[in-house]
C-alpha cells in the first residue's frame, strides 16, 4: 500500500490511521515523532492524490467521477516487490463490464461507497495540510477532486454531480453504486463512516481556510448524524422510529430506500454490525456515538467479540466504544490486548492504532448521567 498497490479503501484507513498519530504526537509535544509521521504521511497522501499510485484515481467522463483503476494485485507469493500485473491505465479492470469489475475495490470503479473511501483520503490530506501550507497549496486541485467527486455543491460544475451520496430529503447519503439496480432501492451500511467522509471536509477546509468547504462538511456531518440517530442507532424499546420487533437489536445493519436488515455485507454477527456503526474512532465520534446508546450496545458488543472479531483487529473499537460509559473497563481491555490485533494485515486493525486506542481511552470525559436526548449530541 505504500506505493498504491492496492485497494483506495484500505490505503485510505491506513492514512487517516498515520493523520490520527500525527495529531497525537502534536498534543503530546512529541515533535521529532509528528514530524517523522507527518513526513511519511504526506508523500503517501500525494501519491494518491497525483494518481502516481500503481492503482491510481482517474476520471470516468461517462459518470463525471473519480474511481480507481484496478489492481491485479501480484507479490509472486511473498518473493517479489507487490505490483499491480495490469500495470495501470489504460488497462483499468475496475472499469470493464461484468461483477468481477464491479467488485473490484470495493466496487470503486462503479461509484460504490466513495464518501467512504475518499473520507480516509481526505482526512489524511487535512492533517498535513494543517501543518504543510504550502503543500495544501500544491495539492490543492487535486483535493478538490475528491471533495466535488463527493460533496460538489454546485450545480454549473460540468465535471461533477451535485453532492453524489446526499440525499436531503431522506437527510442520509446513499453509498450504493451503478452496477445493477436492487428492488429495495439505494442501500447504505456504514454510517459511521459517512460522517466520517463529511467531518474530514470539514477539517480540510479548516486546513485550507476555506468557509466554504469547512461549511459543507459540517452541513452535511450534522444531517448524517442525526440520521444516524434516528436510523442506525436504535432505542430497543419505544423506537419512534421503526417496530420494536425489529429495533430489540439496537442497531441497524443496512438501510435500503424500501427495506432495513440486521446484517451487513461481511456478515451478520453481533460484533459486525455494531463494529460497522462506530468505526473510525476520531474526535467526530464525540458527537456520533451518544452515551446512552452504546450503553445500551456495549454488552452484545463485548460478549460477541471472539476469534475472527479479536484476529481481524475489531476487539480494539469494543475497548474504545467501552471508555465512552466505563473508562476504567476499558483501561483493563486495552491492557489485555496482543500488539497483532493492530497489523495493517488485519480487516480493521488496519484503521486504527494502538495510539489512537489509548488516547481516546484517556481522552474520555466523566460519562454524563442526563445524557438521555440525542440534541444534547448535537449541540
Amino acid at each position: 500500500y505504500q506505493t498504491g498497490a492496492g485497494d483506495p479503501y484500505n490505503a485510505g484507513k491506513l492514512l487517516s490511521r498515520l493523520a490520527r498519530i500525527v495529531l497525537i504526537a502534536d498534543q503530546m509535544g512529541m515533535d521529532d515523532n509528528r514530524n517523522m509521521a507527518l513526513g511519511q504521511l504526506a508523500n503517501f497522501t500525494s501519491l494518491w492524490l497525483a494518481g502516481k499510485t500503481q492503482n491510481p484515481l482517474v476520471y470516468d467522463k461517462n459518470w463525471g467521477g473519480m474511481v480507481s483503476c484496478g489492481c491485479v494485485y501480484d507479490d509472486c507469493g511473498g518473493k517479489c516487490k507487490p505490483h499491480c500485473d495490469n500495470g495501470g491505465p489504460p488497462v483499468c479492470p475496475s472499469l470493464a463490464e461484468g461483477s468481477f469489475a464491479a467488485g473490484m475495490d470495493f466496487g470503486n470503479g462503479y461509484y460504490n461507497d466513495h464518501h467512504f473511501h475518499y473520507g480516509y483520503i481526505l482526512y489524511a490530506a487535512a492533517v498535513v495540510a494543517r501543518y504543510l501550507p504550502e503543500w495544501g497549496k500544491e495539492y490543492y486541485d487535486f483535493i478538490l477532486l475528491l471533495v466535488r467527486d463527493v460533496a460538489n455543491p454546485s450545480h454549473d460544475d460540468e465535471f461533477f454531480p451535485q453532492y453524489r451520496h446526499m440525499d436531503f430529503y431522506a437527510g442520509h447519503s446513499w453509498a450504493g453504486g451503478i452496477f445493477q439496480p436492487f428492488l429495495n432501492g439505494r442501500n447504505q451500511e456504514s454510517v459511521s463512516e459517512a460522517t466520517n467522509c463529511w467531518y474530514s471536509i470539514a477539517v480540510l477546509g479548516d486546513a485550507l481556510g476555506d468557509e466554504r468547504i469547512k461549511d459543507i462538511g459540517l452541513s452535511l456531518y450534522a444531517m448524517e448524524t442525526h440520521a444516524a440517530h434516528e436510523y442506525w442507532q436504535l432505542h430497543r424499546q419505544d423506537s419512534p422510529t421503526l417496530p420494536n420487533a425489529f429495533t430489540k437489536n439496537g442497531v441497524s445493519g443496512i438501510l435500503w430506500s424500501n427495506l432495513i436488515q440486521y446484517q451487513t455485507w461481511f456478515g451478520g454477527t453481533t460484533w459486525e454490525l455494531n463494529g460497522i456503526q462506530m468505526l473510525p474512532f476520531t474526535p467526530a465520534s464525540e458527537f456520533l456515538l451518544p452515551q446512552k446508546w452504546v450503553d445500551q450496545q456495549i454488552g452484545d458488543f463485548q460478549a460477541s467479540c471472539t476469534g475472527q472479531c479479536v484476529t481481524d483487529g475489531w476487539i480494539s473499537l469494543v475497548c474504545m466504544a467501552q471508555a465512552i460509559v466505563d473508562q476504567e473497563g476499558a483501561w483493563r481491555c486495552a491492557q489485555k490486548l496482543d500488539d497483532s490485533v493492530y497489523s495493517p494485515y488485519t480487516a480493521e486493525g488496519n484503521g486504527n492504532s494502538k495510539t489512537n486506542l489509548l488516547h481516546w481511552i484517556a481522552t474520555r470525559p466523566i460519562p454524563d448521567d442526563d445524557d438521555d436526548d440525542e440534541d444534547d449530541v448535537l449541540v
